[in-house]
């Protein structure tokens, strides 16, 4: 005797038929060729805007750091102007400590701006530079006060440094805090050093 094969329990027939198709064709698919451009435009220019946001704002919150290279800067310059016509011992000892001091806290954060592309054009580093500080020194230096006239200039810009420091210390990332509050601590042992504490 023949068995016939048993037609499969019809509560699972579902299961054995084919399954429509689900449609994997995007939405967007449906719409009008121009509308899909003006779409793809408008995200095209919505990532723009968002883009050049983030740079200008990387920018910005690197003004502070720009301001601190030039004060940074005037005081190098000054201080170079001012070095060949000390003569008091400690007071020259002072203008080199100065020199190697502001140069390290110039390069540190020369560096860090450049590892982030952003190089400060020379106007930007030249917003200090005070003439009347050069006319100053020719007067001290010709009746002989090079060496207070100096010591009473480096007394005000690095209290301005260290301002600057601390104030661009709290807008920027913890690496940069770390070069800014070197540079404090450097500027206060300056500052608490004999020619400047008198």
């Amino acid at each position: 005797m023949l068995m016939q094969p048993q037609s499969p329990n019809p509560d699972f027939d579902f299961m054995l038929k084919d399954q429509p198709q689900s449609g994997r064709n995007l939405p967007l698919t449906n719409l009008p060729r121009p509308v899909i451009y003006g779409v793809g435009g408008l995200l095209i220019v919505i990532l723009l805007i968002v883009g050049l946001s983030l740079l200008s704002g990387r920018q910005g919150s690197s003004q502070p750091l720009v301001g601190v290279l030039a004060r940074n800067q005037e005081i190098l310059r000054v201080t170079t102007v001012a070095q060949p016509q000390l003569n008091d011992s400690q007071v020259k000892a002072l203008a080199a400590t100065t020199t190697a001091s502001l140069n390290s806290d110039k390069q540190q954060i020369t560096a860090y701006l450049a590892s982030r592309h952003i190089k400060p054009k020379p106007a930007q580093l030249a917003v200090d530079i005070d003439t009347s500080t050069d006319a100053a020194f020719r007067s001290a230096g010709q009746n002989n006060g090079m060496d207070q006239a100096y010591v009473s200039y480096l007394r005000d810009a690095l209290n301005k440094y260290e301002t600057e420091l601390r104030t661009a210390s709290q807008s920027t990332s913890v690496k940069v805090k770390a070069i800014l509050n070197d540079a404090t601590v450097s500027i206060i042992s300056l500052l608490a050093s004999p020619p400047l504490k008198s």
